[in-house]
């Protein structure tokens, strides 16, 4: 082996040891945790539709492992009924991560028949989510979700990994949140059903970034 190449292998190793006592000493650092949302302030009334509270049973929260949720269905005078489901993880660890809907559907016996993605206008921003038209064989349902971690919409299950890596390599809060609404969709079709959830959507998104927005020690970057 040449003094050149013996050269070059030196400044790699060099450079992957100084890499990798950066990423521990980051790794060591203090991570400073933002003050928790405020999930109660998102409001109950909103653009015609009055909410009610969701039962979910401990089971069903003892897997889900959140730090807090919120569950309501959204009625309006017509019937019309689009349920909001936010669970937020203050750090995510092995055994108290996001779900994905992609999985938790199928098992709890919905099929997937279809998903994509949509952008929503909110507050005159373009938005990023997913879109799911799920059946349990009897009925379908509308699907509108996607995730967030300090202020940011996150569309996916990839991107949210992404998020979760970047974050632990820097020593940033993990807070995380998943954001997910749904309507049943009547035999025939969903135009209108998609119609009305994405209003729906568009009109009290605001009103949940405010309450997921990090407070306190978190840069928010």
């Amino acid at each position: 082996m040449d003094s050149v190449s013996t050269k070059k292998i030196t400044t790699v190793i060099i450079i992957l040891a100084v890499l990798c006592a950066h990423t521990w000493s980051l790794r060591l650092r203090t991570v400073p945790q933002p003050q928790p949302p405020d999930l109660e302030g998102i409001p109950r009334a909103l653009a015609g539709f009055t909410a009610r509270d969701v039962y979910i049973s401990p089971g069903s929260l003892g897997v889900l492992d959140a730090d807090l949720t919120l569950a309501r269905s959204y009625v309006d005078p017509a019937g019309v009924a689009i349920d909001l489901f936010i669970g937020y993880f203050a750090d995510q660890q092995e055994n108290s991560q996001i779900h994905s809907p992609k999985h938790c559907y199928p098992g709890a016996g919905w099929d997937i028949i279809s998903e994509g993605s949509i952008a929503l206008d909110i507050g005159g921003t373009v938005s990023p989510a997913r879109r799911l038209v799920i059946s349990d064989g009897g009925s379908r349902q509308l699907v509108v979700y996607w995730f967030s971690m300090r202020g940011r919409t996150i569309p996916n299950e990839f991107a949210l990994k992404w998020h979760q890596m970047t974050s632990a390599l820097l020593a940033r809060p993990q807070a995380a949140s998943f954001i997910r609404f749904s309507a049943p969709i009547p035999p025939g079709g969903d135009e209108a059903v998609s119609a009305d959830l994405v209003e729906f959507v568009e009109d009290i998104s605001p009103h949940i970034f405010e309450a997921l927005t990090p407070r306190g020690n978190d840069d928010g970057s």
